[in-house]
């Protein structure tokens, strides 16, 4: 098994572990702490953006690994180089592999990206409640559909087979 596919799928544990707190948390949130303010709203909040960010980061992990050992071009950490790696897996690298994820993941997937720079580049007060909520519940949702299109891009043996053998199980 080539290593990438190692990689890949430990990273995957990872986050499906992330993805499992913030499901059982998002799940425990009642309808009163929906509505709540203050203190309890906050924390919410906290947790969830949180938890969404490391859901996102982890994703875009894997990105890069695939741009650097798959495309065997990393995408350079110039300005929106988060935009342009995400981009850059949605679409076809001519003469190495078709596009990795769907046009509708690439959508979920860059609503989390935005999300995640506000997140990271604001202070709590500055984040709405309910949207981060939904992001949160989108983060879970997507996740799934990330892992199963990555998968099945390396288990359709998309990728030129002389570089790369034996996809996961």
């Amino acid at each position: 098994m080539h290593a990438i596919f190692v990689d890949i799928e430990n990273e995957f544990s990872d986050i499906a572990e992330e993805v499992d707190h913030l499901s059982r948390f998002l799940d425990r949130l009642g309808d009163a702490e929906l509505s709540a303010t203050g203190q309890a709203s906050w924390e919410a909040a906290r947790v969830c953006a949180s938890a969404t960010e490391k859901i996102y980061t982890g994703c875009e992990r894997i990105m890069a690994k695939v741009a650097r050992e798959v495309d065997g071009a990393p995408v350079s950490h110039a300005e929106g180089w988060h935009a342009a790696l995400l981009r850059r897996i949605a679409h076809p690298f001519p003469g190495i592999r078709h596009s990795i994820i769907s046009d509708a993941c690439y959508r979920q997937l860059d609503r989390l990206r935005a999300f995640r720079h506000r997140e990271r580049n604001t202070y709590g007060t500055n984040l709405d409640f309910d949207i981060v909520i939904e992001r949160g519940r989108e983060a879970v949702a997507i996740f799934g559909v990330f892992h199963e299109e990555v998968r099945s891009f390396f288990t359709a043996g998309q990728i030129r087979a002389e570089e790369h053998q034996d996809p996961p199980t």
